[in-house]
This record gives structure tokens, sequence and C-alpha cells, in this order.
């Protein structure tokens, strides 16, 4: 090989170097950029993640209140069907008992006299002077 064949492989192998440089340095450059995104990526995914572990506990939560006051509704709702049938009960011997004073007959019979309390002979009597002082009273 001749000497300027020789200075032209080495230069070509030169430029070939300087080139491989400048794509090593691209390359390099992309990859810096790539592990920060990954970085940005995995941060990202760690709040998330957070997030939706707090999402799951408030969940949780609000299932057992749920199952808190569907136990308390349940207590309500016996409670209020035996009041409602306590009264019901109450009702019914009220509307009997109704029915059974309007059977009762409230008449005076004939043979008992009725004393009219402002007339002279019931002042003269001895009961009277008795109410007259529980009156006073």
């Amino acid at each position: 090989m001749s000497s300027t064949k020789a200075a032209n492989k080495v230069e070509e192998f030169q430029k070939r170097l300087e080139e491989a440089k400048m794509e090593l340095g691209t390359s390099q450059s992309l990859t810096d950029e790539l592990k920060e995104q990954l970085a940005e990526s995995s941060n990202t995914i760690s709040a998330r993640d957070s997030e939706i572990h707090s999402l799951g506990n408030k969940v949780a939560n609000l299932k057992q209140q749920i199952s808190d006051l569907r136990s308390e509704m349940s207590v309500v709702e016996t409670t209020a069907f035996e009041a409602k049938a306590r009264h019901h009960s109450e009702i019914e011997v009220a509307e009997k008992m109704a029915k059974a004073f309007l059977e009762i007959d409230t008449e005076v019979p004939d043979h008992i006299k009725v004393s009219d309390v402002e007339s002279k002979d019931f002042e003269n009597n001895e009961v009277s002077k008795g109410l007259v002082a529980l009156t006073d009273l």
C-alpha cells in the first residue's frame, strides 16, 4: 500500500470514528432523555399507586359505614314495626272500648230521683254542707 492510500484509509477511519462518536453522543443523549422520562413515569406510577391505595381504603371505609347504616336501619325498621303493631293494638282496643261504651245504656232509670244541686232541698241536706265545705278548700 502506498502512503497516499494509507493516509486516505487513516482519514477515512478518522471520519468514521468521528461519525461513530457523534452517533454515540446522540445515542447517549437519547438514552439520558429516556432515563429521565422513565424516572418521571415511575414517579407518576408511584403517585397513582398511592392514590389507588388511598381510594381503596376509602372504599373499604365507606363499605363499613354502609354496613353499619344497614344494621342501624334494620334496628329502626324493627322498632318502627313493633311500635306500629303496638299502636295498632292500642287503636283496636280503643275502638272496641268506644263501641262497647256506645252499647252501654246511659239513660237514668225512672225510679232514681235526680236532685237539682241548686234546689233548697239539697241545701238543707247534710251532704250538701259537706260538699260546700269541700269546695271551700
